[in-house]
């Protein structure tokens, strides 16, 4: 579409010709004719910016101005629109209107075709600067377009590796814990063990008095050290599970239906919601292969600013159209049932639960963040 200050610019331009000329027919009705409907053809071309209606009235008007020549102080205008579209067609268009100037040298004047060719020189020469700056500004939004696109697409892998070097820090941290578990308990706990035992021995063998409480009392030492030692085994061997790839092994051993996993919580999770997240999601699966039909299911895990959030669904038929609450009031009363474990897991965590039955069988677990 082409600026309309060019076509106001040359407008003026052809007014002041007409102005400048002492030929009177310019001013007579065919000369405001001549205005008008350049002014009209400008304008549709400028709106419908098409070119073939440009180039087909251009050609149209200067065919009149061969018969009129009152219409060849217009020209500027008129071709400057056909000149927003280069090719053979304007060039037809831009001879025509040179052949038409020629053709009526006699009636117009010789100055006065020449300052008519100078403003349709002048109207390429706008054009082709309009042309310049229109491929300038599609060159700089393109720019402009591809390095905003660089400039998110390298925020994007700048934040998978963080996230990637967030969980390989954080998976490396659990396995070291795991480690230090395990030494703890194979050198240090068996040494332990054995002190338990030969202090044992000696209080059993031992006939004096005076010893007696010294190693009631080392005994009672060794025992609580045992004792201590087993909970921090114990505590690092729990914060050390990763959730992700305890569900996902746990994924791996169930062979009865397809399983579809996304998991979207972050590394910060507290152990025993990892615990009894891993519990329900056994307990889940566990009911989908005793009590469901079902050939597809789904496991949900995502963390929101306030809240997880444990979702495990399958699309079995065994419990359509029963009554969800009726469902989940019969399975709690019943001890030893998967629903009651689960519902007893979510309430020491001030959890909710839920299930819904409409399409296929649907546990909905959330739990608030402390």
């Amino acid at each position: 579409m082409n600026a309309p200050a060019g076509q106001i610019i040359l407008f003026l331009y052809c007014i002041l010709t007409a102005l400048l000329t002492e030929n009177m027919e310019f001013f007579s009705l065919l000369s405001v004719i001549a205005i008008v409907l350049s002014i009209i053809l400008s304008s549709f071309s400028y709106f419908s910016s098409n070119k073939y209606f440009t180039l087909v009235s251009s050609g149209i008007y200067i065919i009149v101005s061969l018969v009129f020549s009152g219409f060849t102080i217009m020209f500027p205008l008129i071709l400057y629109n056909s000149a927003a579209f280069p090719g053979w067609h304007m060039f037809a268009v831009l001879t025509a209107s040179v052949v038409s100037l020629i053709s009526n040298i006699h009636e117009t004047g010789y100055w006065l075709c020449c300052i008519i060719f100078l403003g349709i020189v002048f109207a390429c020469y706008i054009q082709y600067i309009q042309y310049k700056l229109n491929r300038l500004i599609f060159q700089f939004n393109k720019t402009r377009d591809d390095s905003t696109e660089h400039a998110i697409l390298l925020e994007s892998r700048n934040r998978s590796l963080l996230e990637k070097q967030d969980y390989e820090i954080y998976n490396a941290t659990l396995k070291e814990r795991n480690r230090i578990a395990r030494e703890i308990h194979d050198n240090v706990g068996h040494l332990l063990s054995r002190s338990i035992l030969l202090t044992g021995a000696i209080k059993a063998v031992n006939k004096d008095d005076n010893c007696k409480e010294p190693l009631n009392n080392l005994h009672e030492a060794l025992d609580q050290a045992m004792t201590s030692i087993r909970e921090s085994v114990h505590n690092l061997h729990n914060e050390s599970v990763n959730l992700k790839e305890s569900i996902e092994k746990i994924i791996n051993n169930f062979n009865f239906c397809n399983i579809n996993f996304t998991y979207d919580i972050g590394t910060e999770i507290p152990r025993e919601i990892k615990l009894s997240f891993i519990s329900i999601v056994k307990e889940g699966l566990n009911n989908i292969y005793k009590h469901s039909n079902a050939t597809d299911a789904s496991i949900l895990l995502r963390e929101h600013p306030a809240m997880y959030q444990l979702v495990i669904k399958d699309n079995g038929t065994t419990a359509k159209n029963t009554d969800a609450r009726e469902y989940m009031l019969e399975s709690i009363s019943n001890s030893g049932i998967g629903i009651n474990n689960i519902s007893s897991r979510v309430s020491l965590l001030n959890g909710s639960l839920q299930i819904h039955t409409n399409n296929g069988f649907c546990i909905f677990i959330t739990i608030p963040k402390t």
